[in-house]
């Protein structure tokens, strides 16, 4: 018994770039198979922008991606996720010359002192203004650069890495993908389906309530397992090593640490009205890292030399996960170059026409948190979606409210599982989480989710929200 169970051989997940070129290989030979089709594009009145016209859906001659275009899909996915590539590099080694200068650790420790044995509720504390930034659009693709005061907290409070994510991005994105006021999915989803803005607010914040705490009831009960038992970890074994800083109640805090956080408050605080108000992009998040880098540098008295060394130095340790957000591109590139999303857009809503209206909803919403895995931006999908789902609820008996929110929770819950977000790839880059351990401890979470959605939009349906 014990020599047939000692050869037996325990199952893994594979290697995250093994798990994207299985899906770049399923893709590519999903081009064989899947008919290729395409909508006819037209200009949206409210938008001004190129949208699909869902009257208007054609197959067409068949164009399988074959062996060079499948090999090219990879340096074109290095290509098309440039501008989050190089923030995780640039990022990396920005927050590497703020963090040598001791603020964050002097900072966490003073908190953690203070609450002594209550230093788990600065848990919460933290997911609860993540959430709001999140909700107000602030802080989407942002939620980066808070990854690594994430992971120190996480180390003060000697758990591991994965609450460090938890706290930072699955706060934000609680926010996010449930907000009332979102400009980049909410507010863009409503104003194609021709509704107005902010309809609808007191429904989106329950659920906006709800999300959170569930949310923060899992990351807290997962931080409290640590804390009884190290062994509850997902990871075999917590190590810090790739995650470099001071020892424990090493650091007093002093004058210059504050003013490296106010320094790190103010850019973030300018870089979030710059975003909201004057659409400010990735590159403007990178620039103002540069500067708060630089001004850390100096308040720390730092030599050039040192905060050149710090930047290498973290910029190094982004390679992994700043390589699989291209890799991750690529799936959306194969699928592109063979014709098939807009097929793929036209198959699963054909289903949504033939049950009652509380399934066709719920339909949507489950059609969108799939589709979300080949066009994984909230805008992007909005443009591609509504279009389509605006009259669709019109023809099965779904109000237009209902319709904006099952794209909106579909866009927006997936994001935090599926490996062609470059946020998501991003995010465990500069943790260095493995994508196949951050999967086994945010499942059971998404699966919550998704349960919240199905319940939130059938009550939706069931009243006629409107």
């Amino acid at each position: 018994m014990s020599v047939k169970t000692a050869n037996k051989k325990k199952f893994y997940v594979p290697n995250t770039y093994t798990l994207i070129m299985i899906f770049i290989i399923l893709a590519a030979i999903a081009t064989y198979i899947v008919p290729a089709g395409e909508y006819t594009m037209v200009k949206d009145a409210a938008t001004g922008k190129n949208a699909i016209d869902p009257t208007n859906f054609q197959f067409i001659e068949r164009d399988p991606v074959g062996i060079g275009d499948f090999l090219l899909a990879i340096p074109k996915g290095m290509n098309g996720g440039a501008a989050v590539i190089f923030l995780t590099f640039l990022v990396g080694g920005f927050f590497q010359i703020i963090n040598d200068t001791g603020a964050i650790d002097a900072a966490i420790n003073i908190s953690i002192n203070k609450l002594q044995n209550r230093a788990l509720l600065v848990i919460p504390i933290i997911m609860a203004m993540m959430s709001v930034l999140g909700a107000l659009g602030i802080v989407v693709n942002a939620t980066i650069a808070f990854i690594p005061i994430g992971i120190a907290l996480a180390k003060k409070l000697k758990l591991d890495p994965m609450v460090g994510i938890a706290i930072m991005y699955l706060g934000a994105y609680s926010g996010f993908s449930s907000s009332p006021m979102g400009p980049f999915n909410t507010i863009l989803g409503q104003t194609i389906a021709g509704l107005p803005l902010l309809s609808g607010f007191g429904l989106r914040c329950i659920v906006w309530a709800i999300l959170f705490l569930v949310t923060t009831w899992y990351t807290y009960g997962y931080a409290k397992k640590l804390q009884e038992d190290p062994n509850n970890s997902v990871f075999d074994k917590i190590t810090w090593e790739s995650h470099e800083g001071k020892e424990d109640g090493e650091i007093a805090f002093k004058l210059g640490h504050a003013l490296v956080l106010v320094a790190l408050a103010i850019g973030f605080i300018v870089y979030a009205y710059g975003s909201y108000k004057l659409k400010w992009g990735l590159n403007y998040l990178s620039a103002m890292m540069l500067a708060v880098a630089l001004v850390s540098g100096v308040v720390a008295k730092m030599h050039p030399d040192d905060m050149a060394k710090s930047f290498i130095k973290g910029a190094q340790s982004m390679v992994y996960g700043a390589l699989v957000i291209g890799f991750a591109k690529s799936i959306t590139i194969v699928l592109t170059d063979g014709h098939i999303i807009h097929s793929i857009i036209y198959y699963m809503t054909i289903p949504l026409t033939k049950v009652a209206p509380v399934f066709s909803a719920i339909g949507m919403f489950l059609a969108n948190l799939i589709f979300n895995f080949v066009v994984p931006s909230g805008s992007g999908q909005a443009m591609i979606v509504m279009p389509l789902m605006s009259p669709m609820a019109d023809v099965v008996g779904v109000t237009r409210q209902v319709a904006v929110s099952a794209y909106q929770y579909g866009d927006g819950f997936s994001n935090i599982i599926i490996p062609t977000s470059g946020v998501l790839m991003a995010v465990l880059g500069v943790a260095k989480v493995p994508y196949e351990k951050w999967l086994k401890f945010v499942g059971p979470l998404f699966l919550m989710w998704t349960g919240v959605g199905v319940v939130s939009i059938a009550v939706a349906t069931l009243i006629g929200w409107s």
